[in-house]
């Protein structure tokens, strides 16, 4: 049986979430970021100017890129695994980034499907 989803806003963004991702007590020093955990997912949103451009990667254990479409903007899209952790994450330039750790054995289609359904307050969405 499927999870439930909920659609959430954070750091300026709407995503939708499986629903066992809620709030952290942890906060990012910047007013724009955001952390949901829960279900061995940790979620973070950076909407700051300071966000992670995902640049500095690329020498991680099985290091993948490409961009698609998010939130009508092209993005970019990394993955690696490192330690038992894999990341799962994107940059929408001058927007955020987000990412997405789980467990390296954890279905990689669910933080994809997170950060795929990131959407602007405007209401835009990738489909």
């Amino acid at each position: 049986m499927r999870q439930p989803w909920s659609s959430v806003r954070m750091a300026g963004l709407a995503l939708d979430v499986p629903a066992q991702l809620a709030p952290s007590e942890e906060h990012g020093i910047e007013g724009g970021a955001a952390i949901l955990e829960g279900a061995g997912m940790r979620l973070t949103v950076d909407a700051s100017p300071f966000a992670d451009p995902l640049t500095r990667y690329a020498d991680k254990p099985g290091y993948e890129h490409w961009q698609e479409a998010v939130a009508s903007q092209s993005a970019d899209f990394v993955v690696f695994e490192e330690e038992g952790t894999r990341t799962v994450a994107v940059a929408i330039p001058g927007r955020a980034t987000a990412v997405v750790h789980q467990p390296a054995d954890g279905e990689r289609d669910v933080a994809l499907q997170i950060l795929r359904s990131i959407r602007t307050d405007e209401g835009e969405s990738h489909v």
